[in-house]
């Protein structure tokens, strides 16, 4: 499922993304996005804003301290990425996070076999990047018709 990429701005990854701009430049703050951005950032940035959320059970974390990403969420956003220029990424694909590893599976017979082999009672989370992914020529689409339909109006008198 591998794209043609197009340059996008940082608020435009975020509006693809259908992220407030904040989640980018926090992103960007972090490490996870880097300039120029290209549409798979789209998908890391969606990711991100998901695993920079998860809290695992019997891991206290206070609300307002600072949050450096860890490298199961770094594994998670890069492995959204690999998917995102991978042809072998289908909108079957899944990426399940755990917290010590990041799994993408493509096939529901692949998911089969990760749920007996892996899974096994542990929590893990199942991200539906290869839905994104196959979503991302839709929000781009609809982001420049936004942008064009911007450009053309005029203000109020």
């Amino acid at each position: 499922m591998a794209m043609e990429s197009e340059t996008l701005s940082t608020s435009a990854v975020a509006a693809a993304a259908g992220l407030s701009e904040s989640w980018a430049w926090k992103a960007r703050d972090q490490g996870v996005l880097h300039e120029p951005h290209f549409e798979e950032e789209v998908v890391a940035l969606r990711v991100y804003a998901f695993v920079s959320q998860i809290v695992w059970p019997g891991t206290r974390r206070p609300r307002s301290a600072r949050q450096d990403l860890e490298l199961w969420q770094q594994s998670a956003v890069e492995a959204a990425r690999q998917a995102a220029s991978d042809s072998s990424t289908t909108p079957e694909t899944a990426l399940w996070v755990l917290e010590d590893s990041v799994h993408l599976v493509t096939t529901p017979a692949d998911r089969a076999a990760f749920d007996l082999k892996t899974l096994g009672g542990r929590v893990a989370f199942r991200i539906p990047v290869g839905m994104w992914i196959a979503d991302l020529p839709n929000a781009i689409t609809a982001l420049a018709s936004r942008r064009r339909r911007g450009a053309g109006s005029k203000p109020a008198a």
